[in-house]
């Protein structure tokens, strides 16, 4: 099956993390929408599942978003539907710049 347009129904916002430190030495986390977009959630199988079993990728989807040239990086966080996810991989559509695929686990 071929990915389309029409299959991203879920909406994501991928938020910027910085830390401050102010002049006494406290450090302040916060977080700043980067990016608001529809993604794809691509289903795992249960042969997946099991591989994945004891390694990073335990507890992991995938998001599929429309190729973008803002730079996501691994340091940021997403939400999708209410639950924070801490971006693990993010594989750019270099090529044809169509998909690109986030690989994400949940915080928490």
């Amino acid at each position: 099956m071929s990915m389309t347009i029409g299959m991203m129904n879920n909406h994501i916002n991928i938020y910027k993390i910085t830390t401050i430190k102010d002049e006494y030495g406290d450090t302040t986390t916060t977080k700043t929408l980067f990016h608001s977009c529809w993604c794809y959630v691509r289903n795992q199988t249960m042969k997946d599942i099991q591989a994945s079993i004891g390694t990073l990728l335990e507890n992991t989807i995938s998001l599929v978003i429309r190729h973008t040239n803002k730079q996501i990086t691994n340091e940021m966080t997403i939400e999708l539907n209410g639950i924070s996810y801490k971006i693990i991989s993010i594989e750019n559509d270099i090529q044809r710049k169509q998909f690109d695929t986030i690989i994400v686990k949940r915080v928490g």
